[in-house]
């Protein structure tokens, strides 16, 4: 939804936007493009995405980027937009060593920040049933139980160290059911784990408001139910921003059928009251 993201946040040349989740500079490029007398502050907590942006706006002298998790956001500015992509970047995806894909047998990894510790050990040396609930919060997954009972068993055995390790695993607990959902599911809610996503997202979100003039817009996309209800929830709640669509926006049908990871996104656009 990347003319809907440029649209929605209602750009004005010599103003001031932050994109939190600059990734490999997609919806970066077209901000700037369009500000070039404005000033573009970048974030991603990814070494490699922030290397790749460091490359391609090298010659940029209004284009600053920070290194860091989105729910430390502390600008001594403040922004006329804020941009919100939750999406693991293709990159990360497709990038077949970084573990986030059980298409790639590679080591398990899932973060996304390769500087932090790795907390997947700390989960895995947990009660099977504790990894269950982990698994089901962060996932919605009905076989969550039976899924754990399996990692819990290869992991003491020492055979869960590969991403097709934890693949072979989940289709052994999902018993023949619906294993496409239940891969996507448990890696998912693993990932979400071993960053912390839901935490850094509610911080994130507490900070919109503060770093944001007045009439700013936040446009934040989501790719699940579970990030769609914090930021709602959140938001309802809230009296100095307001929703500027009467529902949530989400991809045409041209966009899902050329992009098949848009299907799940919503949109989600907020103005700072002045």
């Amino acid at each position: 939804m990347l003319s809907e993201a440029i649209s929605f946040l209602e750009l004005h040349d010599g103003m001031k936007y932050l994109d939190l989740t600059a990734g490999f500079g997609g919806h970066s490029a077209e901000i700037l493009a369009k500000i070039p007398h404005g000033e573009l502050y970048l974030v991603d907590r990814d070494n490699a995405a922030i290397e790749h942006l460091q490359k391609i706006f090298s010659q940029s002298k209004n284009v600053h980027i920070v290194k860091m998790n989105f729910a430390d956001m502390d600008f001594s500015v403040k922004f006329d937009g804020i941009l919100a992509d939750l999406g693991v970047s293709s990159l990360q995806f497709d990038s077949s060593e970084r573990g986030f894909s059980y298409r790639f047998d590679s080591p398990l990894d899932l973060r996304m920040d390769t500087d932090e510790e790795n907390q997947l050990d700390k989960l895995l040396k947990l009660d099977f049933k504790e990894i269950a609930e982990i698994i089901k919060d962060n996932s919605d997954e009905y076989q969550a139980e039976e899924i754990a009972l399996v990692m819990k068993r290869r992991y003491s055995e020492g055979k869960l160290k590969t991403t097709f390790d934890l693949k072979h695993a989940i289709i052994e607990g999902k018993k023949g059911k619906d294993i496409k959902r239940g891969l996507k599911r448990t890696f998912m809610a693993l990932r979400m784990f071993v960053n912390d996503e839901k935490n850094s997202l509610s911080k994130m979100i507490e900070r919109v408001s503060a770093s944001l003039n007045p009439s700013g817009r936040f446009v934040i996309i989501t790719y699940h139910s579970i990030e769609d209800r914090i930021v709602k929830d959140y938001f309802k709640e809230r009296d100095d921003m307001k929703m500027i669509t009467k529902k949530v926006i989400q991809p045409s049908y041209l966009e899902v059928q050329s992009n098949k990871r848009a299907r799940s996104a919503k949109m989600r656009v907020y103005e700072k009251v002045s």
